[in-house]
């Protein structure tokens, strides 16, 4: 019964406590609102020195196309393997398509592309604004013996320094301002970020990376079709020129009244004529060849749908004031609270 009775907690009791809690709440406000005057002084500098940083954004899906069935039935009929080219063993496989996207051969391919394309005289490219906007010449490269009249208008594989410069660029670039992902793990949806300091180099330069992806996708998943239909092609061409010459000759070799005794004479014309309907059967044959792989690199060409590119204006991704301040004045009054409450002193 004694132990029953000390476990009652009495209203007065939490009462007292709560009195002493908010004691120690009003003893220590004051300090409190001076912090969180400072913490707001912090957030407000912070907000005018932070950097401007723009970012735009690209997704785009990935459907494969897989050549099989009766398609690949009627192609194996003429010697041509589909199977091949449907293997699910492809480079774009997985996570490849991330690391291709950020490849330095497309984005320094990207970054060497002129900023204006309508401008067909020598024009500055997207590394030059880069640079300009990062003012690499001015904090990184400094120190670099005429760096000031360096640009990438005529720019040619080979010059040692510009080659380095480059280089670099796309180290800075790859790791601060292109950014790709799947927008579900599972899915075949591909974003692209890339953020700058100003809204024309982000935008420009998140569109020509996925286009040159794109082309380079297709590209490499066509390859084997466009170049066994470029070799069905000369051959039906060659089998053609032959075709009608052998038709000019067996019409010249056409004897219409021969002498019986001189029958020999219509043998070139039937040696022709053989030659001619052989060449004519190969090339139906080949002709029938060139269809099926026709269709096949219809069914192997992927498909590839744009869902967003970026748009003006871009998003600007510095921290706004208003949340800065309510950041630290949250902080402050929960700093109040929980220091209060370890420090107050119990009536009990």
């Amino acid at each position: 019964m004694e132990a029953s009775k000390n476990s009652v907690v009495q209203m007065k009791d939490v009462l007292a406590e709560l009195s002493a809690f908010i004691r120690a709440v009003l003893q220590l406000l004051p300090k409190a609102l001076l912090a969180g005057v400072l913490l707001s002084a912090l957030a407000l500098g912070y907000y005018f020195f932070q950097k401007t940083s723009y970012k735009a954004q690209a997704s785009f899906i990935l459907e494969e196309k897989s050549a099989g069935g009766g398609l690949a039935g009627l192609a194996s009929q003429f010697g041509i393997d589909v199977s091949s080219l449907s293997s699910n063993n492809s480079i774009f496989a997985g996570d490849n398509i991330l690391d291709i996207i950020s490849s330095r051969n497309i984005v320094e391919k990207v970054l060497l592309s002129k900023a204006d394309p309508a401008n067909n005289k020598d024009s500055a490219r997207l590394i030059d604004w880069y640079i300009a906007g990062e003012k690499l010449k001015e904090k990184k490269w400094s120190g670099v013996e005429g760096i000031e009249s360096i640009n990438f208008y005529n720019y040619k594989e080979g010059d040692r320094l510009k080659d380095s410069l480059l280089r670099e660029v796309y180290k800075l670039v790859s790791t601060k301002n292109l950014f790709v992902d799947r927008l579900n793990k599972k899915g075949t949806i591909i974003q692209v970020t890339s953020s700058g300091r100003t809204e024309t180099f982000p935008k420009l330069f998140v569109e020509r990376v996925v286009s040159e992806t794109i082309l380079y996708y297709v590209q490499i998943k066509t390859s084997v079709a466009n170049q066994n239909i470029s070799r069905l092609e000369r051959r039906a061409d060659s089998i053609l020129q032959i075709l009608n010459a052998k038709s000019y000759q067996t019409a010249t070799q056409q004897i219409l009244d021969a002498n019986m005794a001189f029958k020999s004479a219509a043998v070139p014309s039937e040696l022709s004529q053989r030659e001619k309907t052989l060449n004519y059967a190969i090339y139906t044959e080949i002709t029938k060849n060139l269809e099926a792989s026709r269709m096949s690199l219809s069914s192997q060409t992927p498909v590839i749908n744009l869902l967003d590119m970026p748009k003006y204006p871009l998003e600007d991704n510095r921290v706004g004031w208003k949340k800065l301040l309510l950041l630290s004045w949250a902080v402050t009054f929960m700093g109040l609270g929980l220091f209060s409450f370890f420090t107050y002193k119990s009536t009990q």
